[in-house]
């Protein structure tokens, strides 16, 4: 215990080093009361380290797919992105790096919603990157996102399992009802623009059959972009598996 609180504070040492050297003016948007967890350096990152705070979910094999499209496959290039369930903010930063005109990026956990402002404030700065605070009153998917705003490509790793939410970091890996998943998909055909793209990755195979039976009921277009099979995956797998939805340019009428 003694030697994990020694750790712990060369952390938060080494973090409020980095905020005096990194930051070039005082950001009234950026809190820096919560504690450092690690860093990570990626090869994604075109300079810099991903901070994690502490009750912030890190998992970066949930996202390797998608990240991969970001970097080598230009997917951000010239689109507005928004990112659902930022964490960290390391794929928003990612999009804001490889050429996305804006980025915003949301999530529910206040622990969060600092870190990616962090984070994007050290490797993101003269980038156009939002982090919105998503209320515990209204945990939808588009809850902070207003009624005419639409983008070409909309991502998230949500989380993967139907359960109860008792603090702050469940919502990384608990959908009560799945309401957000279903929430996500209902929102869609006014927040995504024509032609545009959701990416959503997963590692749980039970919410992957889930989301494409409720995607496949409101008419939109499912699509798994990865190689393996689903039914000869384990329940819980990594790296997460990426799914594509389309909305058809013409959805097909509801029947009486």
């Amino acid at each position: 215990m003694k030697q994990r609180n020694i750790v712990c504070v060369l952390l938060a040492v080494g973090f409020l080093l980095s905020v005096t050297s990194s930051c070039t003016r005082h950001r009234e948007d950026l809190d820096y009361s919560y504690d450092v967890v690690q860093t990570w350096s990626l090869p994604e990152l075109q300079h810099g380290e991903i901070i994690q705070f502490d009750t912030v979910f890190w998992e970066p094999d949930d996202t390797v797919s998608l990240r991969k499209l970001i970097v080598d496959d230009s997917i951000c290039t010239g689109r507005s992105v928004l990112e659902i369930g930022t964490g960290t903010g390391l794929v928003a930063i990612l999009c804001a790096q490889n050429g996305a005109d804006s980025v915003v990026a949301t999530d529910i956990n206040p622990a969060a919603v600092a870190n990616a402002r962090y984070n994007a404030a050290m490797l993101a700065e003269e980038m156009e990157l939002e982090v919105r605070s998503v209320s515990t009153d209204a945990p939808t998917a588009f809850a902070v996102i207003k009624d005419k705003e639409k983008f070409d490509l909309i991502i998230s790793n949500p989380p993967w399992e139907d359960g109860k939410i008792a603090k702050p970091a469940d919502h990384a890996f608990y959908d009560p009802d799945f309401e957000l998943m279903d929430s996500l998909l209902d929102g869609l055909p006014k927040h995504l623009n024509p032609g545009g793209r959701c990416l959503l990755a997963y590692g749980h195979a039970p919410a992957i059959v889930r989301l494409r039976d409720q995607a496949k009921q409101r008419g939109f277009d499912f699509k798994i972009l990865d190689d393996r099979k689903l039914d000869e995956l384990d329940k819980d797998f990594l790296p997460g598996m990426l799914v594509e939805i389309r909305i058809p340019m013409k959805l097909p009428t509801a029947k009486p």
